[in-house]
């Protein structure tokens, strides 16, 4: 559920890419800097972040515990989560130290590079995260058993008396 609300936080902004990159710099500066529209993406989205590499970490971990086929799934899903947060850190963070100096200061000429380089990033973050995302659900996909009568392996059969099969 954490990949999927990370994924989901970072799809919006790829969703709005093609539109935001027209935006004049009154509409992008207002709604991205000044409106606030992204206020809880930091502050809400950053602890379902950190949750997800986490979280996922310790899905492979366990995972690998148990010799399953999604091992290297899981693993990889949680490689390419972490390797989205680093991304974040490198693209994105430092444009959004830029931007919080335009809060109350002029913003600057180069505006549009600034816009370029934040909204590109979280389209290259999405697209990092949702081949992530890929990669668990092929882990969980790779650790379903093919019949539905066969217990996972480590799992007990059911105490549940089955229907007779007689007339």
């Amino acid at each position: 559920m954490l990949a999927g609300l990370t994924l989901g936080l970072s799809f919006c902004h790829l969703m709005q890419l093609p539109s935001r990159m027209g935006w004049d710099q009154y509409l992008w500066v207002g709604s991205t800097v000044q409106g606030g529209l992204y206020a809880t993406f930091g502050s809400v989205g950053a602890v379902i972040f950190v949750a997800t590499v986490i979280a996922l970490a310790l899905l492979a971990y366990f995972v690998r515990e148990h010799g399953r086929p999604g091992f290297r799934l899981a693993l990889a899903a949680a490689i390419l989560f972490a390797l989205a947060l680093v991304l974040w850190w490198v693209l994105v963070y430092p444009v959004n130290v830029e931007l919080a100096k335009w809060v109350n200061g002029p913003v600057p000429a180069d505006w549009t590079a600034y816009r370029a380089r934040w909204e590109w990033g979280h389209a290259i973050i999405s697209f990092v995260e949702l081949a992530g995302f890929a990669a668990l659900i092929a882990s969980v996909l790779a650790d379903t058993p093919p019949h539905a009568e066969e217990p996972p392996k480590g799992a007990s059969r059911s105490t549940r008396p089955r229907p007779s099969r007689r007339g």
